[in-house]
């Protein structure tokens, strides 16, 4: 099977902006399915992932974190968007 394709740089990525629903009640960390979004803020910010029973990845840097116990906000119907890439002015 071939490989999963990557970015080199930067300048080969595209912005995604994302936007979801946060639950307003805390649920607990056991009640969350494997791979299901959660924060530990209610505003939703720093989303994370549960992976497993026993670990989640934070979104924003792919960083695995051990979990035992504890209340998050369960963050559902995710979607994302292309950001619109700025214009530059035609150069002559």
């Amino acid at each position: 099977m071939p490989s999963l394709p990557s970015a080199v740089s930067a300048a080969d990525m595209s912005t995604v902006n994302f936007s979801g629903l946060v639950d307003r009640t805390p649920v607990e960390w056991t009640s969350l399915e494997n791979y299901e979004a959660f924060s530990l803020a209610a505003d939703g910010s720093f989303p994370m992932m549960k992976v497993s029973r026993s670990k989640a990845v934070r979104l924003s840097d792919r960083k695995v974190l051990m979990v035992g116990s504890g209340r998050c906000y369960r963050i559902s119907q995710i979607t994302n968007s292309l950001a619109k890439p700025s214009s530059k002015p035609d150069q002559e």
